[in-house]
């Protein structure tokens, strides 16, 4: 006979798998979403816009879409001048100086490449608060920092994802792309105001970061109006597909917790090659396997040897 006890425990079970998979899922969509949006810009931009042209108005959507639920979840971002700083130094070097050095490599490098360095972020990450004395380098992290700087230089290598040497330096401005990242990791938390809700700090970060990309497109003469509805309909819907990522990422962090959550990265690169691939007809070199190879061991080395915070 099938005790009660048996019940609840298969109740329980079903449950747990019900948010494992879940989780599967939104990191898959998080992953397909981070991994289609520079395949956008580079879209884009092969109509005529300029970088920071679409960064702009991509940021100004995903900024209103987030204010959007924001008011209606009633967690609208506060402006002191605590939060107004943290706002701005997020959104500058989080979106608008990344989104200039990986727009601009992307107009002539390939957007399969871009996808390789994403990884970079997290490792970059790791040194950055080591180095703030926030978190302790521990051997296994500097080994798999290493790995993944040297899966980054083999992805430059020719026969792997950069098919023309001459587009070197493209690339090689596309790394400081993980570089801001890994900045602005470091600032909101160094800069972030108790109090603020995950929603909330999401919305007033891409408000700052709609101000810095605007200022920075207007004094570059990067900022125009898309030269045609097709262009335009691409425009917002890279907007609204970043402000989707930012609430899944977010509900993420509270659901899954950050070693989780990180290793979305992987999926990021995977959809990244497969967007380069169907969109660009970019089929990368041999090499392009172990580069990735290295990239992910690094990565898992960093991610596997944090802790997991209750």
């Amino acid at each position: 006979m099938v005790q009660p006890l048996d019940i609840i425990r298969s109740v329980v079970a079903f449950r747990g798998m019900r948010h494992s998979l879940g989780i599967a899922f939104a990191l898959i969509a998080l992953g397909a979403i981070w991994g289609l949006t520079p395949a956008m810009a580079k879209l884009a931009m092969a109509q005529g816009m300029k970088p920071l042209g679409v960064a702009t108005i991509a940021a100004a959507i995903s900024a209103a879409t987030l204010l959007g639920v924001a008011a209606r979840q009633r967690q609208m971002p506060r402006w002191s001048k605590p939060h107004l700083v943290h706002y701005g130094a997020g959104g500058l070097v989080g979106l608008a100086l990344a989104n200039l050095f990986a727009f601009t490599g992307l107009s002539r490098a390939p957007a399969g490449l871009f996808a390789l360095l994403v990884p970079l972020s997290g490792l970059l990450s790791t040194i950055f608060f080591a180095m703030a004395g926030l978190e302790r380098a521990t051997p296994r992290i500097i080994a798999g920092t290493l790995l993944g700087v040297c899966g980054v230089a083999l992805a430059m290598a020719p026969g792997a994802a950069l098919p023309d040497p001459t587009l070197l330096p493209w690339a090689a401005l596309m790394v400081l792309t993980p570089v801001c990242y890994a900045a602005s990791n470091l600032l909101s938390v160094k800069l972030a105001v108790p109090g603020s809700t995950p929603l909330a700090q999401a919305a007033g970060t891409l408000v700052g970061a709609t101000v810095s990309v605007l200022l920075m497109a207007l004094a570059l003469g990067h900022l125009g109006v898309p030269p045609s509805l097709a262009v335009w309909l691409l425009l917002v819907a890279q907007g609204v597909l970043t402000a989707l990522a930012y609430l899944m990422y977010f509900r993420l962090l509270v659901g899954a917790g950050g070693m989780v959550t990180s290793q979305v990265s992987y999926l990021i690169t995977l959809a990244g090659l497969l967007y380069g691939y169907l969109l660009f007809d970019e089929v990368p070199g041999l090499l392009t396997l172990p580069a990735a190879g290295l990239i992910f061991a690094g990565l898992a080395l960093v991610t596997l040897s944090k802790r997991q915070p209750a």
